[in-house]
């Protein structure tokens, strides 16, 4: 813990180090030799961080080598402008949520109250990164310890959430959740690359972004209706989503989703997860593989009065839809297949497949030119090329295969739900577009938290850290939910950002006897913001009058 309200002069024969902007000021203690590589390491401890040339702030190991100072308890001190409001509106929504006391049960108080206060950093900061939690903290209204840096957060991360802890708070949360057990569920999930060797589920997969590197999957489910995030899951980077769904079905039936339907991406078809949610009594809207085998009666049949007939028109999503009723292979189960042509997709998905058939010819050209490219190299061109070889096996010549390029070209635009349920093409759409909410949910980790990357070299402390973004996925949400009740057509200024940044020009600044007041009134967008919460003007001098008495 970084004490700020001591400061000494840095010791001769320490050395600094700078990280993330901060400059650290460390204690050498020894040397090891590392035979194996041959050269010499010191062994050092941070003692403190500067603050300016020749003078710095401790921490508690500055006291194991130095005793200039007398370390006594810290009094709580706090700048000449205190930011109030976004520290008591996340007190409010987890009040609110019932979050507080949820945490507070399974974490203890003070556990619980650095939480909260770092749910309140990583939403108004828009961070998760943490080597400037103690700046926050000096210049807001906290409700745990005040002196606190990165190295001893890192540290809670790692040893005081547990996974049990987590799996405990997932499991009351959902519980909580118990008027929306006849809700639909999304679920969907996404990879984050690391190098950390700690990471013990760290390996190699299907990344979306660097395939170099290995890689943890996280999925997510989400009450649909409110964009609530309901429970998460991670899991090793080697395991396929469509595996993984079993899994998640498990763990809905856990927290007593028994109503629930699923509504799940392309990624998560096929016919035995089908079977199994059937098996589990879960009904399912599921976008399917247009590649796929089974569907090719139900397309065939569909293209000609999609393509032609204005009747199937389905105005509030701007495509042409109709259902009809069939199996999946073997499945002796009838199912609802919603076929949908989008017009305008298909002209750029034309253009974008003649465009590749014009690269593909183009290696071809080159391929044939080198007399090297065996049959069994060929294997991306051979569906919609003809080619030709020598008795060597040499490629020597080739042309479009017309047909197969005709046939997929005709289904371009073409996209295609099945659904457990009987609905009409219009109702499964609108339901499936609404699946949007999970998406927000991934999109507002990575930019609103950003939470793109671990930051973190253990397996112990990704579990902790990842329990504390996702509760701060919780409270956001309920930010921007209330915030689109109110913004009409103000787009601009009731975004979640705009919003905060609203909401951090209220202060409470001393005045010239040392008393804390809020300076200005509210303006009519602070307060508009505010009533959407429940917080009024004698909630906020409440909490003034409160910081006098700890100050």
């Amino acid at each position: 813990m970084i004490r700020k309200d001591i400061i000494v002069k840095r010791p001769e024969g320490t050395k600094i180090y700078r990280q993330r902007g901060c400059v650290y000021v460390y204690q050498v203690t020894g040397k090891t030799y590392h035979s194996d590589k041959r050269y010499v390491v010191e062994d050092r401890k941070c003692i403190g961080k500067m603050i300016n040339d020749t003078e710095m702030n401790p921490n508690e190991n500055y006291f194991e080598f130095y005793d200039d100072v007398e370390l006594g308890e810290p009094e709580v001190q706090y700048p000449d402008a205190v930011k109030i409001v976004m520290p008591l509106l996340v007190q409010r929504i987890m009040q609110d949520l019932r979050l507080r006391e949820l945490l507070s049960s399974i974490h203890g108080t003070e556990a619980s109250a650095l939480i909260e206060d770092l749910v309140t950093y990583m939403i108004t900061k828009q961070t998760s990164v943490m080597q400037h939690y103690d700046s926050f903290a000096w210049e807001h209204l906290c409700t745990s310890e005040k002196y606190i840096d990165d190295s001893k957060i890192s540290e809670f991360l790692k040893k005081d959430i547990s996974y049990m802890k987590t799996e405990i708070f997932q499991h009351q949360w959902n519980r909580m959740q118990t008027e929306h057990n006849s809700v639909w569920l999304c679920y969907d999930s996404t990879n984050m690359n690391t190098v950390a060797e700690g990471i013990e589920m760290a390996e190699f997969g299907h990344a979306k972004d660097d395939e170099d590197k290995p890689q943890v999957n996280i999925s997510c489910a989400v009450d649909q209706e409110s964009g609530t995030p309901l429970f998460y899951e991670m899991y090793p980077g080697s395991i396929v989503d469509n595996t993984q769904c079993t899994y998640m079905v498990e763990r809905a039936r856990e927290y007593g989703y028994k109503n629930a339907g699923l509504i799940l991406d392309r990624g998560y078809f096929s016919t035995q997860n089908i079977r199994y949610f059937d098996q589990k009594g879960y009904d399912f809207l599921l976008m399917m593989k247009t590649g796929s085998k089974v569907l090719e009666e139900y397309l065939e049949e569909a293209i000609l009065p999609l393509s032609t007939k204005t009747k199937y028109y389905l105005p509030n999503h701007n495509v042409y839809g109709l259902t009809r009723t069939g199996k999946l292979g073997d499945d002796m189960t009838v199912r609802n297949f919603h076929i949908y042509y989008d017009n305008i997709r298909a002209g750029g998905e034309k253009n974008e497949y003649l465009k590749s058939l014009l690269e593909k010819e183009e290696l071809l050209k080159k391929k044939v030119a080198e007399k090297i490219r065996r049959r069994e190299d060929m294997g991306a061109f051979s569906k919609e090329f003809k080619l030709k070889y020598d008795n060597n096996g040499y490629l020597i010549s080739y042309k479009r295969n017309e047909n197969v390029i005709q046939k997929k070209a005709d289904r371009l635009g073409f996209f295609v739900i099945v659904t457990s349920k009987k609905m009409s093409a219009q109702e499964a759409l609108d339901i499936y577009r609404n699946r949007d909410s999970v998406e927000k949910i991934f999109r507002m980790l990575k930019s609103g938290l950003e939470y793109d990357t671990f930051r973190v070299h253990s397996q112990s402390s990704l579990e902790g850290k990842t329990h504390v973004v996702f509760i701060a996925g919780i409270v956001r949400n309920h930010i921007y939910q209330k915030l689109k009740e109110i913004k009409g057509n103000d787009k601009k200024n009731y975004t979640v950002p705009a919003a905060i940044n609203e909401l951090e020009k209220i202060v409470a600044v001393q005045n010239g006897n040392g008393i804390y007041v809020r300076r200005y009134g509210l303006t009519k967008r602070q307060r508009k913001i505010l009533e959407a919460f429940g917080i009024s003007d004698a909630y906020l001098n409440k909490a003034v009058a409160k910081l006098n008495k700890v100050s």
